[in-house]
């Protein structure tokens, strides 16, 4: 079975051709605020160096967030269109799952973090592969707790932008370093096949991203409505 993974919720745009779970190529763009206009050309780049057309794949895998909201809606629609177009089934994964399964082979608990704002990450917690804590918006205080009188290892942005904290407030805890901090498409699509041969798959329609707060825009509309003076004139 032929797979291609795609993932731009993050700085990075990254996509990966996956031929039964082994990797044949995977390409990254670094450059957050070009990812709708250089993702399509690295997609046929790389399926070009593969000597493979879309239309060869078999089944399509998606980062849906959390993350960029901008980056998570150009994955998604990228992925529901080639879908939609090739009559091809999809495969969702979240993106903390994805930090998790760079770092599998760690025994204790896994805590995917990605920044959300300030103090903020979006996490999940993982031991053993499961998810023990589904994907929310945590302060770094909340994680803390959680995190405090157990081994566990902290993965993603989140975890290396509050480093000093971390290792203040979670003196045990280990840090991972490298590249298992990244968004790979390359593991996106080790899970995803996972997950299609348990028959987790479905149809560009079953793609939904995966926000778990409001966007900027919305968050200001909302702050305008409260400030708004209430309207209409005294009879």
């Amino acid at each position: 079975m032929l797979m291609l993974s795609i993932d731009s919720s993050s700085q990075a745009a990254t996509a990966a051709v996956l031929r039964g779970g082994e990797l044949l190529c995977e390409y990254t763009q670094n450059q957050m605020k070009t990812h709708s206009v250089k993702m399509l050309p690295m997609i046929e780049q790389m399926l070009m160096d593969v000597e493979l057309k879309l239309s060869d794949i078999d089944v399509f895998a998606c980062g849906i967030g959390p993350g960029s909201f901008t980056g998570v809606r150009i994955g998604v629609a990228t992925v529901r269109g080639f879908a939609k177009t090739l009559n091809k089934k999809v495969v969702p994964v979240n993106s903390l799952e994805i930090l998790a399964n760079n770092v599998s082979s760690f025994s204790g608990s896994v805590f995917a973090l990605l920044m959300a704002r300030e103090n903020e990450c979006y996490a999940a917690v993982y031991e053993n592969g499961k998810e023990v804590v589904s994907p929310c918006v945590m302060t770094t205080r909340e994680i803390a707790a959680l995190g405090s009188n157990q081994p566990c290892l902290l993965v993603g942005d989140g975890a290396l932008k509050n480093r000093e904290f971390f290792q203040t407030a979670l003196p045990d805890a280990k840090i991972a370093f490298g590249r298992s901090n990244v968004l790979s498409a390359a593991s996106l699509g080790e899970i995803a096949f996972r997950k299609s041969a348990n028959g987790a798959v479905s149809d560009c329609e079953g793609l939904i991203p995966l926000y778990l707060r409001k966007s900027q825009a919305e968050r200001e509309y909302d702050e305008r409505i409260k400030t708004a003076p209430s309207g209409g004139k005294d009879a």
